[in-house]
């Protein structure tokens, strides 16, 4: 008789057939969040480089990467399609009350912001000399609360999640009370970005460092930085400081 805890081979090519494929590039910048996030659901997944992209591109959604493979559903895409799709199979990512929520939903889209900031005038292993040296000292500088919001710098934008930390009141680094929703893993992996072109870019945030401090000392955040998670290798960096 088999045991209980050990799965037959029918149940493990089940559970496999069950996975979602998380395909995207081995970079750390649309892939991160949606990894972590995975990690932490305890869902069935598996992680993917594409092999060929030029050949793979048209039978994409949206023509670009990530993708995410559903059971039963088909090829989804965008990054924050894959994160809400994560939160709606495993509650405690959604938020454990409509508080934590509404709180995760709106940390998702402000480390979404502060992302497309970054895809506009920061360099990348590949681009360099987005902007002109002024315009990159003022988005690294001094925060300008009066500027349209499409000009917000990352001293604003942090200035902001560090307002809306103590506004969770929640501490212990979480803005929630589970502190692993879907927002928080799009969160970290904006802050790690920052980190990695700054790294003391959080030293005069105690609220947002001491969030991403405690997010990235999780066992689940730990697998995909070192390892990749259930991808081959871990995210390289992919936007860079300005030389």
């Amino acid at each position: 008789r088999r045991s209980n805890c050990c799965p037959s081979p029918r149940q493990q090519v089940e559970g496999a057939a069950m996975a979602v494929k998380f395909t995207y590039f081995p970079l750390f910048a649309k892939g991160p969040a949606v990894a972590v996030a995975l990690q932490k659901s305890g869902l069935e997944w598996e992680g993917a480089f594409p092999e060929d992209w030029k050949a793979m591109k048209a039978s994409t959604p949206w023509r670009e990467l990530p993708i995410m493979e559903v059971p039963g559903v088909g090829i989804i895409g965008h990054e924050l399609a894959m994160l809400n799709y994560i939160a709606s199979k495993v509650p405690k990512m959604a938020g454990e009350s409509e508080k934590d929520f509404l709180v995760s939903q709106q940390l998702m889209h402000e480390a979404e912001d502060i992302y497309k900031s970054l895809g506009t005038k920061q360099d990348t292993f590949m681009a360099k000399d987005k902007v002109s040296q002024e315009v990159y000292d003022k988005f690294w500088g001094e925060p300008d609360v009066t500027t349209h919001n499409r000009e917000f710098g990352i001293v604003l934008y942090l200035g902001l999640l560090e307002e809306f930390y103590a506004k969770c009141a929640v501490g212990g680094g979480k803005f929630t009370s589970n502190g692993s929703t879907v927002g928080e893993c799009k969160l970290w992996a904006i802050l790690h970005t920052l980190k990695m072109i700054k790294d003391d870019v959080l030293a005069t945030f105690p609220g947002v460092l001491a969030f991403y401090s405690r997010f990235t000392s999780e066992p689940e955040t730990q697998a995909i930085l070192t390892d990749g998670g259930k991808f081959p290798s871990a995210f390289k960096q992919y936007f860079v400081a300005k030389e």
